[in-house]
């Protein structure tokens, strides 16, 4: 019991009703599946858009006004997912008027971004953290800071103990990072050759081709600013060829880069834009990169070709092909892949088969994505060290757009 007078509200209120909506009628017992539609469809963008008008209205009239009262109920409904309207009456509040006093929420708000600043204005001794702290630091997933405040951090940390920080790159993900902070980080770095690629140029990064690899065909250079879209370490492979009919459509320089075989690696620039389900001719200005991850005594030059007059690209998010003329005359050709379904064809539910599928990709049974690539267009020699790539499996890719200028962009 509390006799504190300046805890107990002066006036006590019910609580606001809670208006149940009409739920369908369904004659069949619901399952699992149905569950995961139903979250998978759900939408709370309404309750956003409720939420501020209440609160616009509470600032005016206060919360136990009529206009906040049928807010609320509505509020209670989309809550469970329902479709509602908000009467046009309640869509544009007028502004209180300046001599009002200041809205609770807006001083509790105002005094809890005031203690952040204070928080984060103090100066932080880090005398007690080594290097290997540090790294054991900034490799977690759950510290509560953004990309640039890590590399600020780490900055401060380096300048106080004397340290690098280029031996902390590879521990950020530079590409969560906009144009200014990667132009910040640049300048704090001591100049050398490799910072500037590292920082801008995504592709070195990736962990598809070695350094090595690109350094011939002048890939790894810093002005042309690779950015990541898609990364199958992170993202599932078979989201891969719908991201890469996106990227075609929206950015006019594009570069596809995938691992066929374990033993070869293809990348594939594209500089015009590609409608989606549309054949484009693309002639000659498509180039084609093979890396080989085995020894030969082929000249590398010979590994990096452009296309022809009459070649053609189509993509549709389903199928990605280059070829010349006619469809069956094709260079590159990646689909999305069929499985082998004899291992979870008897499960009953379709959450089942889905984790099914999973687990035979994960074993290598089945892939997501499959390439055919007609090697001899390259050369006889990568293919006769290679050998047939035939519906072999994707084992990996990545997507990427640029940021040099307007509508430029990249996957690989």
């Amino acid at each position: 019991m509390c006799w504190d007078s300046d805890l107990i509200p002066e006036k006590l209120s019910q609580p606001a009703q809670y208006p149940g909506a009409k739920e369908p009628v369904a004659f069949n017992a619901i399952t699992d599946d149905d569950r995961l539609v139903y979250f998978a469809k759900y939408t709370s963008a309404s309750l956003g858009r409720v939420k501020n008008l209440y609160l616009d209205w509470a600032r005016l009239k206060g919360p136990m006004s009529a206009e906040c009262q049928q807010l609320n109920r509505l509020y209670s409904m989309c809550v469970d997912g329902n479709h509602i309207k908000v009467p046009p009456i309640l869509e544009s509040p007028p502004q209180p008027p300046s001599s009002d006093p200041p809205f609770i929420l807006d001083r509790l708000h105002d005094a809890a971004k005031g203690l952040i600043q204070n928080r984060q204005d103090c100066s932080h001794s880090y005398d007690g953290y080594n290097f290997d702290a540090m790294e054991l630091l900034l490799s977690r997933d759950d510290v509560p800071m953004s990309e640039f405040e890590l590399v600020k951090l780490t900055y401060r940390w380096c300048r106080k103990n004397n340290a690098c920080l280029v031996d902390f790159l590879h521990l950020f993900d530079v590409n969560l990072l906009t144009a200014e902070e990667k132009a910040w980080t640049l300048n704090q770095l001591p100049p050398s050759a490799e910072a500037p690629s590292l920082i801008l140029n995504a592709l070195c990064r990736s962990n598809l081709i070695q350094d090595s690899e690109l350094r011939p065909f002048k890939l790894d250079y810093p002005g042309v600013r690779w950015k990541c879209v898609y990364d199958s370490s992170q993202d599932r492979l078979a989201i891969f060829l719908d991201t890469v009919a996106r990227v075609l459509e929206l950015f006019h320089r594009k570069l596809i880069v995938v691992r066929v075989d374990e033993r070869l690696t293809l990348a594939i620039y594209v500089p015009q834009k590609i409608e989606r389900r549309q054949e484009c001719q693309v002639d000659d200005r498509v180039r084609l990169f093979a890396f080989r991850h085995s020894r030969g005594d082929e000249n590398s030059h010979r590994l990096a070709l452009p296309t022809k007059v009459n070649y053609r690209l189509y993509c549709d998010g389903n199928v990605f092909q280059l070829f010349e003329r006619a469809r069956s005359n094709s260079w590159i050709y990646i689909v999305k892949g069929a499985s082998d379904d004899s291992g979870y064809r008897s499960q009953e539910t379709i959450g089942g088969r889905r984790r099914g599928r999973q687990a035979t990709i994960d074993s290598g049974l089945n892939f997501d994505c499959r390439a055919s690539i007609a090697l001899d267009k390259f050369s006889r020699g990568l293919q006769r060290q290679v050998g047939r790539v035939n519906r072999n499996g994707v084992l990996g890719a990545v997507s990427s757009q640029t940021w040099t200028g307007a509508n430029s962009g990249s996957a690989s």
